[in-house]
């Protein structure tokens, strides 16, 4: 995929004192207008100071392009950078997916981060979507989770725990890893926010000052529910004994875990809450 002139020439422009800059596709595109990874978040700089959002294409059309474009505005005032634009990332959005996914889906990563010159450039990637299973099988992570990062929740660039946990995922052959914290509680998986419905029968998440990204999934099963959505501090022994355990991205939407650890989790099968929530649109449709 060629970049359009008006691109070509968003390139050169520094931000803050005028437009951001572009890039699209990433140096990392390849010529199809996908990358080969399939992970939400691939390994990234940790030397660079920036944020992100990954975003689902369905022939072209972004899911939920406007509540992306808002938590990037979101994040980026967490960690005190400039604000890229909503309308500006909106229209990196829209553009890099008609260009690269017109007539199937895939994967659009908007990045807003700091360069060598000390200015902050707005860059999209594309990559293919890989498996989408409608369940998953998990495993605990041998990676201990470190803790809050100090961006409140921002979905920053160089997390080496989350690469690290994400590539133990794929060597142990599992679509999740689940991180607990120094102190045995659940914080987060890899890619994604975590549900579960407790032996009680309460839906429940982790606590965010656990450390957890504030993913834009979990805001949206958040506003879909009239009764809220309890913030706990889990450990091991609870989580196993959970009637329901389910991952949630904005890429995937929410996704049962229906085994953990080579043991099933409740009865092995999606459970009720988990049939509710993959309701909710994450897929474009």
């Amino acid at each position: 995929m060629r970049p359009s002139r008006s691109a070509a020439r968003a390139r050169s422009t520094r931000a803050r004192t005028s437009p951001p800059t572009y890039r699209c596709p990433s140096a990392s595109t390849t010529r199809d207008g996908t990358t080969t990874g399939s992970n939400e978040a691939p390994g990234s700089d940790s030397r660079r100071l920036g944020v992100y959002t990954t975003a689902r294409v369905a022939r072209g059309r972004v899911v939920r392009a406007e509540q992306h474009a808002r938590r990037l505005v979101r994040d980026a005032k967490r960690i005190g950078l400039s604000d890229p634009g909503r309308e500006a990332i909106e229209r990196l959005l829209v553009r890099t997916a008609r260009d690269a996914f017109a007539d199937r889906e895939g994967i659009v990563r908007i990045e807003w981060s700091l360069q060598r010159d000390g200015s902050p450039h707005l860059d999209a990637s594309t990559r293919a979507l890989g498996p989408d299973p409608d369940r998953f099988r998990a495993a605990s992570s041998t990676i201990v989770h470190p803790g809050p990062t100090g961006g409140r929740g921002a979905k920053i660039v160089g997390r080496p725990e989350l690469d690290a946990a994400r590539a133990e995922a794929v060597a142990r052959g599992v679509d999740e890893v689940l991180l607990f914290d120094a102190g045995g509680c659940l914080v987060e998986g890899s890619r994604s926010n975590l549900l579960l419905v407790t032996a009680e029968g309460r839906l429940a998440t982790p606590a965010l000052e656990l450390g957890a990204v504030e993913g834009l999934a979990l805001e949206v099963v958040r506003a879909a529910l009239a009764t809220p959505v309890d913030a706990i501090r889990a450990r091991r022994t609870e989580v196993l004994a959970a009637r329901e355990l389910m991952a949630c991205n904005a890429v995937r939407g929410v996704v049962p875990i229906v085994r953990l650890d080579d043991e099933p989790v409740g009865d092995g099968r999606p459970g009720p809450w988990a049939r509710r929530l993959g309701a909710l649109s994450f897929r474009g449709a």
